[in-house]
């Protein structure tokens, strides 16, 4: 599957051993939203550029905006699922997303995503960044390229174990609730993602 610029986002879930990421749905969007809404999801959003929705309205908006552009219009966009129901108790319950933008170059991409707390430290959103990674690679990208908060150690510890390089300090990426945050710039090419 290519990735052409006027690509539709009609693409097949993924499908890794313990998830399967596929569109969202307005049906995600309760499950999701307390997650990454107000002080209960500050600890998912104060890792991430976007400080979370205002409504549950907001995500179903989300998904259906991506449903509906292309990918040069705003990336291809899943949400991480539990493919069996061993993690939730509900098979195919949403947990998370992870999405592919286009970068600065024709040849890069950038990939962003978030987990819900409970599910942290197991390896599911690593499992998730090789999939979107090899879908990338495979459809001609040759560089992905992922931006983390300084202040986020866990997440550039992820990054870093996945096989990304960090290429630079970016001063002042974003200003998260009035405060300027640095951000690393990392990057991986398909000889360095681990797998």
């Amino acid at each position: 599957m290519a990735i052409a610029p006027d690509a539709r986002n009609e693409y097949p879930p993924i499908e890794t051993d313990r998830l399967v990421l596929s569109p969202g749905t307005a049906d995600d969007a309760g499950v999701l939203f307390p997650h990454v809404h107000g002080d209960a999801g500050r600890e998912v959003t104060d890792t991430l550029i976007w400080d979370g929705p205002d409504a549950v309205d907001d995500l179903v908006e989300f998904f259906a905006l991506h449903m509906s552009s292309t990918f040069a219009q705003g990336g291809f966009h899943w949400l991480l699922r539990d493919r069996t129901g061993e993690l939730t108790g509900g098979r195919g319950q949403a947990i998370g997303s992870i999405g592919l933008e286009p970068g600065a170059q024709a040849d890069e991409c950038a990939i962003g995503y978030w987990l819900a707390p409970p599910f942290w430290g197991k390896g599911l959103m690593g499992e998730a960044i090789v999939a979107v990674s090899q879908l990338a690679f495979s459809a001609g990208y040759e560089l992905i390229e992922a931006t983390v908060f300084v202040h986020n150690g866990r997440g550039c510890a992820l990054v870093e174990k996945l096989g990304f390089r960090k290429d630079k300090r970016v001063t002042d990426y974003a200003i998260k609730r009035g405060v300027p945050r640095d951000a690393y710039r990392y990057v991986a090419t398909e000889s360095t993602l681990a797998t």
